[in-house]
């Protein structure tokens, strides 16, 4: 008998769903190859629209469909979903490119019965603003993934928008579910989340940069110094996420003994206030969201 449970059910119509990709940059790759990685989905069930030869290149060197034109995209999906109007439009693109696109996409969708489901990545756009932009020929769900996705070890918010039908989400959550973690988020708290989780890993590279170019001028060599930082990181990041039964102020006290070295280094951050220039980039970083918003 075969395996009919939600979470089966689940991988199945994620593995024959069709994915219209609009945006090819470094976040549509991340999802779409970690995907394609992960084995939820097989390459012909995306179909990419983006408007740079290059990376209409790169996709298609990797079996996977793209095209210069939306209206191109949109036929080919058609021409593979399931059924009509089940292929998702997943919206990769930045938000200053949101009011063409929303246009083309209002024409392509027209009136067509039954509506489909757009999937929109974009920071600073909320489901109320694109759907007022793209028509009511569409049931708009809202995701915000951070670039670790290409690894399987990405963190994404999603929300449902006021057009959403019960279950509408399901195969987004599957697809952002092979790609790491996923969290139900009220929307909200999406430009908080953006600007912690969206731009974060942009904040830990900032730091190994840093560290890298501290161990440099401590003497070592450039290829020695980025060797160590990215080994140290990826065992702290993985000891922090492993050890979930300890807070991270509980991890970092294990490792800084009283009056040692790492006692000195972390008093020049605390003397430094660190912690509240964190705070009020996070802060900013909030604030372009909502400003993205307007």
């Amino acid at each position: 008998m075969p395996d009919l449970s939600p979470q089966n059910q689940s991988a199945v119509s994620l593995a024959t769903s069709a994915w219209c990709v609009i945006g090819g940059g470094n976040m549509a790759q991340a999802i779409v190859l970690g995907a394609i990685e992960a084995g939820a989905i097989a390459p012909e069930r995306f179909v990419i629209v983006e408007i740079e030869s290059e990376k209409r290149a790169f996709f298609g060197a990797r079996g996977i469909s793209a095209f210069a034109s939306a209206r191109e995209g949109f036929e080919r999906i058609i021409s593979i979903e399931p059924s009509p109007g089940d292929g998702h439009v997943l919206l990769a693109i930045k938000p200053q490119m949101m009011p063409g696109v929303a246009a083309e996409l209002r024409s392509l969708l027209g009136n067509r019965a039954p509506s489909r489901r757009v999937v929109s990545i974009l920071a600073g756009t909320p489901t109320t603003k694109l759907q007022h932009a793209i028509g009511d020929s569409a049931r708009v769900i809202r995701a915000m993934p951070n670039t670790p996705a290409r690894i399987r070890r990405g963190t994404t918010a999603l929300a449902c928008g006021s057009s959403c039908r019960n279950g509408d989400e399901a195969s987004t959550r599957a697809l952002f579910n092979s790609l790491g973690t996923v969290v139900d988020l009220d929307e909200s708290l999406f430009d908080a989340f953006t600007a912690v989780a969206g731009s974060g890993p942009a904040y830990v590279f900032y730091l190994a940069e840093a560290l890298i170019e501290a161990a440099v001028g401590q003497g070592f060599q450039p290829s020695q110094a980025e060797s160590v930082v990215r080994s140290m990181l990826a065992g702290s990041a993985d000891l922090l996420f492993r050890e979930a039964g300890q807070s991270a102020a509980a991890l970092r006290a294990a490792v800084t003994s009283k009056g040692g070295t790492t006692a000195a280094a972390t008093q020049v951050l605390d003397d430094a206030r660190l912690k509240d220039i964190i705070a009020s980039a996070i802060g900013h970083a909030t604030e372009r969201g909502r400003e993205l918003s307007q």
